[in-house]
């Protein structure tokens, strides 16, 4: 059956006025006004009826499956390594980016807490390797201080003998202190480096709980806050934060889809609807600070050079007429034509 000429002359017509309808300032109404008929939908209807969250949940999953282990991904990785290896354009400094009264209210909550810090530094020692290395670190630490100590006494006629020979105390019990943790061969001895390392937690608690931390803290942060921060390049070769970086994600693609993390994610996604699901969609526009117009004046400037390019190529006029066409060729819009005889 040959199809109507009228038919073509329609879809012909019908390309070309939506055609027109995406060019210059017809496009910009046209946005303005889909936009606000969009807002109008979401206004009326909740966030859970447009998605449910089990479909959300779905979404999540596939997204922590595919895009950490994704070319794109490694291609980020590699450019963000890049980029910071080669440092900001003009320098900038800690006290830019960091607001010291933010400083001030995160140091205050952790404070809060030295008591968890001290629980977790608990659980560290009980690996026997963790609180050898504290140990060791402590006996180093003690080391250096009665060698300075006997540097500036030996300056002084008398102190330097007397200095010497708190040393030799101090060295003997070190040195017997050093044979205990190299044996390790026993129980004794496993509990003998974890009790050590735990005093040196509680020290650490006790520090934390000093009411000059939180000075001493802020004067560290003031004494650099002026100061240019450090560029990359001056810790490493590019080689080796590129290399951080595709270790980083190594471990993201490893824990992703552990099951601890997407239960995580689930409850997240929970809590979200608990909280949004019974809320209109465009709700969400206004908890995230943003207007209508907002939205409309990035359509306006992302969409007209997306689709002028895509008018130019001839592409959109081949979807559209491929769309189209199915339908002016149809039997019903024959009859309808044939009755208009």
């Amino acid at each position: 059956m040959t199809a109507d000429p009228r038919a073509q002359r329609l879809l012909d017509a019908q390309v070309a006025w939506l055609l027109s309808q995406l060019d210059g300032a017809t496009l910009a109404a046209n946005v303005d006004a889909d936009l606000d008929a969009l807002l109008a939908i979401g206004a009326e209807m909740s966030v859970d009826a447009l998605v449910s969250p089990a479909l959300a949940k779905e979404v999540v999953h596939l997204l922590l499956e595919r895009l950490p282990a994704s070319a794109t991904a490694s291609t980020l990785a590699d450019l963000v390594a890049r980029t910071a290896y080669d440092g900001p354009a003009e320098a900038f400094t800690v006290g830019d980016v960091v607001d010291r009264d933010h400083l001030e209210a995160l140091l205050d909550e952790v404070l809060l807490r030295a008591d968890l810090v001290g629980a977790v530094l608990d659980r560290v020692a009980e690996s026997p390797l963790a609180a050898g290395l504290a140990s060791r670190l402590v006996a180093r630490l003690v080391g250096d201080v009665i060698a300075t100590n006997r540097a500036v006494a030996d300056k002084i006629p008398g102190l330097g003998s007397l200095v010497s020979l708190g040393g030799s105390v101090a060295g003997a019990a070190g040195s017997l202190a050093g044979k205990q943790l190299e044996s390790l061969m026993g129980d004794t001895a496993g509990k003998g480096t974890t009790l050590a390392m735990r005093r040196l937690n509680r020290m650490i608690v006790e520090t934390m709980k000093d009411p000059a931390a939180k000075e001493a803290a802020l004067q560290v942060f003031d004494l650099y806050a002026a100061e240019p921060v450090g560029q990359v390049h001056r810790t490493g070769s590019q080689d080796d934060t590129v290399r951080l970086a595709g270790l980083v994600q190594d471990i993201v693609i490893g824990g992703g889809t552990a099951a601890p993390v997407l239960a995580f994610v689930d409850a997240l996604v929970d809590g979200f609807f608990a909280v949004y699901g019974a809320h209109p969609a465009s709700t969400l526009v206004t908890d995230l600070g943003l207007e209508p117009t907002d939205l409309a004046d990035v359509a306006r400037r992302a969409l007209p050079p997306l689709l002028a390019a895509a008018v130019q190529t001839g592409e959109v006029e081949r979807l559209l007429r491929a769309r189209l066409e199915p339908f002016f060729t149809s039997p019903e819009v024959a009859a309808i034509l044939e009755g208009s005889d």
